[in-house]
This record gives structure tokens, C-alpha cells and sequence, in this order.
């Protein structure tokens, strides 16, 4: 990117099936959502067409085409025009729509747009729709694209992004200075246990607990009050006890504000038992995803409960002593035995989602 920028590192998806499946005619956003989609797809067993056409899908996604917007703009203040399909590829349920068409899916096709919380309540949203009958199966996840050089003067004028060409994003420690901006989307498959037992498509986990609280408070500033609100009430779903819960997948912004209340929360609802607790901080890897990022917390306690394996916190520096607990720095673990993993997902505006994992 060109132009004056103070912090301009971030995670680029490079992968050449999303190449190849571009058609130009899908923002970036909806062409990330498609390619996972079809993973999750592939990965359940399921044809694209036929089993999936009573199929809900429920996708977060915090702005929708963001790089159409932005070229959008200047060809209109630069050219005087506007290309014709830059109404379906800008609108938030883009990515919905394109994942509902290619899987024939039939069932109700939700979008959730509430900033960075967005993809974990399309994940929970779809797990209660199964349970009330709504659809049989749903794909849902989120997906983002916001590499665009607006969205990075947008975020560096709030002063949250790490400075600097090598910026780092340092979750949970010291040194901690900011996040950095990423692109991706992560989609599953879910379903009652049955209906995957009778295809013969081994389940990976089970959603246990989920929470929905809002701050109600401030639109950038987090509360812990609100957070813990929406951790209770997933554990409360889950009908786990605090001392069950072994491994969090947290926000982790590595914001100061940020990575001090997620940990408050934590200590106000798990009581002593969070000091037992390995918490992962994914963004550290991949950057913020914004929309999608709740869909990759949810990946990372997946990885937890399923294989035993626990996310480390990268980039981890100094300890805190405002930041107590286990963060994992820096190193992965392995053959590790946990009963429940805990997602977070704190978005802008205030709205908080908690998903709860356990071993299928």
C-alpha cells in the first residue's frame, strides 16, 4: 500500500485455490467464504447439491465488499463511474448469498453483522436454530477482507494498530502495542449428531454453551462486567462446571484495555479455576480478522477438544502483572486432555459472544 501510514503490517490469505475460483464477479469477502465453505463441505461428507437443500447459512461478516467499496469510490470520483455489479458485491450478505446459491441451500440464510463478534454469533445462532427445528443442518462461519488502505487509516486513526512496517501483534504480555488487521473466513458444518452418524461423517466437536450479552455501555471500550456476563451465561448452557473448563480461546486484541478485561472476566466467572486455564491468543498468528475473527477462536478450541492440541500465543514478550494467567507463550502443546474450551469474541458496539467446546 502507498500513502501515509503509521502501521501497515497484516495477514494476507495467499493460496492459490482462492485464485483460481475468482470470477471477478464476488468481492474478496465472498470468494474467501465460498472457497472455506466448500472445505467444510468436502470435509463433512456432503455433496454440493441435494443433502444440503433444507441447509441453513449463517455467516458474520463486519463490513461486507470493503475493497469494492473502497474502488467503488474512486471510480466515481476519479472516472465519474460506477461498474454494475457493485451493489451485490458490496452488501454485507454478499457472502450468504453466494455460499446459499452454490450449495442449493434452502433453509434461512442469516447474515450477522456485529463487528468482531459476528462470526461467533452466527455460529451460535445456527446451533439454536438446528435445536428449535429451524434446519436440520447450517454452514456458518465468518469471513473478512478489510486489507484495503481506507480500513488501515480508519484503524490507525484510532490508534489501536501495532506501528510500524514489522509490526507485531503481542497478546497477554508487556509489549503488547496494538493489533494488526487480517483477512480469512472459517466455516463448519454443523448438525444434530445423528444425521452425521448416519452419512458416517465423524463428528468433530460438540457446541456446548453459548452466550449473547451486551455491554450496553460504550462502543469501543470493552467491560468486563459485560464480558463475564456473556462467559456465565455460555457456561451456564453448557451445564459445565468452571473447574471443567481447561483451555479459552480468547479475543486477545493485544490492546491495552482489551487484554486486561478478557482476563478480569475470565478471573470474575471461572473463580480459582482460571488460574488452571491455558488460554490462546490466535490473533497473534493471523492478525484480526475482524468479522471472521470468532470464527477462528472457535477453530483453535476445536483443535483443543478434538486433537489435544493447544494454540500458543506468539510474539509473547514480558509478563504483566495486570495479566496473571496461562497465556501459552510462544509454544504450542500437545496431547493435551481437555474436557471444555472456551471462545471468545468482543465486538465494537458491545456485543460479546461465548461459544463452548467439547470433545464430540
Amino acid at each position: 500500500m502507498t500513502g501515509r501510514l503509521s502501521a501497515w503490517a497484516g495477514g494476507l490469505v495467499t493460496a492459490e485455490d482462492v485464485d483460481s475460483a475468482d470470477t471477478k464477479q464476488m468481492d474478496r469477502c465472498s470468494l474467501l467464504a465460498l472457497v472455506a465453505a466448500r472445505e467444510a463441505v468436502a470435509m463433512a461428507n456432503l455433496s454440493e447439491h441435494g443433502q444440503l437443500d433444507q441447509a441453513g447459512v449463517f455467516v458474520g461478516c463486519g463490513g461486507g465488499g470493503l475493497i469494492t467499496s473502497e474502488q467503488a469510490t474512486l471510480d466515481l470520483y476519479e472516472k465519474d463511474e460506477i461498474k454494475s455489479p457493485t451493489l451485490f458485491k458490496t452488501m454485507a450478505n454478499g457472502p450468504t448469498a453466494q455460499i446459499s446459491m452454490a450449495f442449493g441451500c434452502h433453509g434461512p440464510t442469516l447474515t450477522y453483522a456485529m463487528a468482531c463478534s459476528s462470526a461467533a454469533h452466527a455460529i451460535g445462532e445456527a446451533m439454536l436454530a438446528i435445536r428449535a427445528g429451524r434446519c436440520d443442518q447450517a454452514i456458518a462461519g465468518g469471513t473478512e477482507a478489510p486489507m484495503t488502505f481506507s480500513m488501515h487509516r480508519t484503524w490507525v486513526a484510532l490508534r489501536l494498530l501495532s506501528p510500524g512496517q514489522d509490526g507485531l501483534c503481542r497478546p497477554f504480555c508487556y509489549e503488547r502495542g496494538g493489533l494488526l488487521l487480517g483477512e480469512g473466513s472459517v466455516f463448519f458444518v454443523l448438525e444434530r449428531r445423528k444425521s452425521a452418524a448416519e452419512r458416517g461423517a465423524p463428528p468433530l466437536a460438540t457446541i456446548a454453551g453459548y452466550g449473547a450479552r451486551s455491554d450496553a455501555t460504550h462502543v469501543t471500550a470493552p467491560n468486563a462486567d459485560g464480558q463475564a456476563a456473556t462467559i456465565g451465561q455460555a457456561v451456564r448452557m453448557s451445564g459445565l462446571a468452571a473447574a471443567d473448563i481447561g483451555h479459552v480461546s480468547a479475543h486477545g486484541t493485544a490492546t491495552f484495555a482489551g487484554d486486561i478485561s478478557e482476563t478480569k472476566a475470565l478471573k470474575m466467572v471461572l473463580g480459582d479455576s482460571a488460574q488452571r486455564l491455558a488460554v490462546s491468543a490466535t490473533k497473534s498468528f493471523h492478525g484480526h480478522l475482524l468479522g471472521a475473527a470468532g470464527g477462528v477462536t472457535v477453530l483453535a478450541s476445536l483443535l483443543a477438544v478434538s486433537r489435544g492440541f493447544i494454540v500458543p500465543t506468539a510474539n509473547f514478550g514480558t509478563p504483566d502483572k495486570d495479566l496473571d494467567l496461562d497465556y501459552v507463550p510462544n509454544v504450542a502443546r500437545e496431547h493435551v486432555t481437555v474436557k471444555a474450551s472456551l471462545s471468545n469474541a468482543f465486538g465494537f458496539g458491545g456485543s460479546n459472544a461465548s461459544l463452548i467446546l467439547t470433545p464430540s
